[in-house]
C-alpha cells in the first residue's frame, strides 16, 4: 500500500477547518540573544509554546488567499543572498484555498512595552471565564488552555513595542 497524496482540495479543507477554530496571534519577547544574527536559534518545528509570551489577540480577519503578482497582500519571505527583501503577493478570495490568511492589528494598550522577538499562531486556545465581553487581547494569566502552536516565527530584527504605534501583522499560512 502506498501513501495517499493530499490534494489541493484536501489542503483547502484543512484551511477551512482551521479557519473555524479559535485562533490567536501571540507576541513574545523571546530571548535577547536571538538578536545576534550569528547566534543559533531554537528549533521552531518542535516548539509547543512561545518564550516569554506577552499576550495574544484574536485576528481581525481570517480568510483565504491565492498567490497573485498583482495582489494587494504582500508577505515578506525574508532576505535573499544579496540582502534584498523577498516578497510574495496574494489576493483575497471567498472560497477555501490551501492558503489561510490572518490579519491582526494590536491596540495601543496591547503589551505596550517590551521587544517582540517571536510571534506565533495558536489554534484551540481558551480564555478564563468572567473576562469582559468583546475582549480581544489576552495576557498569559487570562489564558485557560493555550491550545496548539500552529506556526511560529522568530523576528530578526526584533521589533520594539511602542504604545504610540498600532502594529498590524499579516500571515499567510500555506496548509
Amino acid at each position: 500500500m502506498s501513501l495517499a497524496t493530499l490534494t489541493n482540495a484536501g489542503r483547502a479543507a484543512f484551511a477551512l477547518s482551521l479557519s473555524q477554530q479559535p485562533l490567536h496571534i501571540a507576541l513574545a519577547q523571546g530571548l535577547p540573544e536571538w538578536e545576534d544574527t550569528e547566534a543559533p536559534l531554537p528549533d521552531t518545528v518542535t516548539m509547543t509554546a512561545l518564550t516569554n509570551e506577552m499576550g495574544r489577540r484574536v485576528p481581525n480577519i481570517v480568510g483565504f488567499v491565492v498567490p497573485d503578482e498583482e495582489g494587494g497582500i504582500v508577505i515578506s519571505e525574508g532576505l535573499d543572498a544579496n540582502g534584498e527583501v523577498r516578497t510574495t503577493r496574494y489576493r483575497m478570495v471567498s472560497e477555501p484555498t490551501p492558503y489561510l490568511y490572518m490579519q491582526v492589528a494590536y491596540d495601543l494598550t496591547d503589551a505596550p512595552s517590551g521587544t517582540i522577538r517571536q510571534m506565533g499562531i495558536f489554534v484551540g486556545s481558551t480564555v478564563r471565564e468572567g473576562l469582559p465581553p468583546g475582549q480581544r487581547f489576552f495576557t498569559p494569566d487570562e489564558i485557560e488552555e493555550p491550545g496548539l502552536l500552529l506556526a511560529v516565527e522568530i523576528l530578526q530584527p526584533a521589533i520594539p513595542r511602542n504604545p504610540q504605534v498600532r502594529q498590524a501583522v499579516e500571515f499567510v499560512l500555506p496548509v
